[in-house]
Order: C-alpha cells, then structure tokens, then sequence
C-alpha cells in the first residue's frame, strides 16, 4: 500500500481541521434527528462526529483501507455512524431519502455530482468544494450544459467560503461549500429528464452557434422568436446565455417534436432510479472542442 502523502494526493484528500469550519459546514446543512446523511470522503471523521451529535445516523464513506480501519475504530461504540468503506462512485447509494454533508474530493468534484444529482434519493446536499467550482456551479453556472441539464430538478447555492489554511495537508486553493437542494416541484417532470437532457445537448452541443438554429428543427424560426421575447431573452442567444427557466420554456414548447432532437436517442421517460441515472448520462460532453458560446462544464 502506498505511504499516507501518496493516498492523499491520489485520493484528493485534504482534511479539514477547522472546528468553527466543520460546525458552520452541519449548522448550515440543518440535518438533525434521524435524518440519514452520507459524509463522503470521512477521512479525519471530525464532520461525522458533528453530524452524529447532532442526531444524524452517518454514513462515513472512506475509499482509504487505512483511514477506514481508523474510522471503525473511532466509532466503534457511536451505534448513529456507519463506516462504509467503498468508493462512492461505485456503492449502492441509500433507498430512502438522504442528505450529504461532506469535505468531497477535489478530484473528482464533478464525478460525484453526477453521481448524486441521477439519484432520486438525494434531498440536500452541503459538500466543501474549491472556491472556484462552488462559484461557477452555485452562482456563475448558469450558461454551462452541466447546470442546465441538471437545473430543472435541483437549486444551487454557495455557503461560507473556507481558506486553504483550514486544511491539512494544505490545498492550493481555498475552499467553499457548494449546496444542492431538490426542487419541490421540480421544473420539467422527471419522467421526462432523459428527452429534457437530449434536447439542451443537442442546442449546447450541435453545429449552429445560436439556440435558434440548433433548434430549428423542432421549433420554427418564426414561432422561436415569439418565444424568446415570451421567455424574455434576444432571439440570437447563444446556448450559454439562458437560464434554467428558458431552457424548460423551451423544451415543453417543443413538444412531441423534441424526441426526433439530433443527439437525442436512447430510452425515454421513466422516473425510476434508472432512468435518472440515464438523464445524467446523457449530460455528459459527447467529446470533442468546447464551440463558440458553448460553456460545457
């Protein structure tokens, strides 16, 4: 097995060890009794510690077989922590509802939202990010093919922002929480996320720059231009200058006609576990160079 510096550098793992951080990071997430919440990425076990003093049942996911073992350990006689040694991306996540409140790993930051977000259980997630992902997924995300397919059915924020001195080993950047929150109603039935999903790649990702003519084939350029003025945005937009509101506009103003969308295909509808996962999947950037006006991730 390789020495700690390595896992850590390999695993992303830079621990946080601020407790004024850690207690403002669960304060925030406001999990309490009986709320079942997976702190991925354990670790150290400190924000396990205060997720279950605050009546949580945890789940302390740890990929480390080393950090682990320390985790049994330490919770040995804590009956509301679970250590789950697995790697998050892999594991069954729970059946019932559940939240995350967890230092994820730089890494692979984008993996797990993808995994998280086409989950059906996931209610609220509260997760430490770097700075800069927390601002262009929590603020400035609108505009990205990833915040746009995933929009409809989940809010974004950001939370406190946590210096890199908070951390050990130390990071190169400093840190913040990213929140996730399902909407209630959503914004685009779940049944149809995967159409949903086709329909904003093929705009983001087709030949045309503007959403006008990547969609030409299912919305009509004279009825397109009502619509934009009705959704409130200028008819040449390009696919990075629309929110999650004129993205949904769109798709259910395309109608029946969005299934034949290039880049769509696939199964549809569903809104089983197994079609969420799809929708997500489908999100994914289908390769080749980011196009003009084109924020991908």
């Amino acid at each position: 097995m390789p020495d700690r510096a390595v896992r850590r550098r390999v695993l992303s793992q830079n621990f946080l060890v601020d407790r004024r951080a850690i207690d403002a990071l669960v304060d925030g997430s406001g999990v309490g009794d009986g709320d079942l919440v997976l702190d991925i990425g354990a670790g150290n076990g400190l924000i396990s510690t205060a997720l279950a003093r605050r009546g949580a049942r945890v789940q302390a996911i740890e990929r480390d077989p080393g950090l682990a073992e320390r985790l049994r350990a330490k919770f040995a006689t804590w009956p509301s922590v679970t250590v789950v040694e697995a790697d998050v991306l892999a594991m069954p996540l729970p059946a019932e509802p559940f939240c995350v409140v967890a230092n994820i790993p730089f890494g692979i930051t984008t993996k797990i939202l993808r995994r998280l977000l086409a989950d059906e259980g996931l209610a609220r997630a509260d997760m430490i990010v770097q700075a800069e992902v927390a601002r262009k997924r929590g603020t400035g995300g609108r505009g990205t093919l990833l915040n746009a397919g995933w929009e409809p059915w989940f809010e974004f924020g950001t939370g406190a922002r946590i210096p890199a001195a908070a951390f050990r080993p130390r990071p190169r950047v400093d840190a913040a929480v990213l929140i996730v929150t399902r909407r209630d109603p959503p914004l685009v039935d779940p049944a149809s996320r995967r159409d949903y999903t086709a329909f904003v790649t093929a705009a983001f990702e087709g030949a045309r720059p503007t959403v006008a003519s990547a969609l030409a084939h299912t919305i009509p350029r004279g009825r397109f231009a009502g619509l934009a003025r009705e959704l409130g945005f200028a008819p040449g937009a390009l696919p990075s200058q629309l929110g999650v509101n004129q993205w949904a506009g769109l798709f259910r103003a395309a109608g029946p006609v969005r299934r034949g969308a290039p880049g769509g295909g696939g199964p549809r509808g569903g809104s089983s576990r197994g079609a969420s996962r799809g929708g997500a999947a489908a999100a994914r950037p289908a390769g080749g160079g980011a196009r003009r006006g084109r924020r991908r991730g």
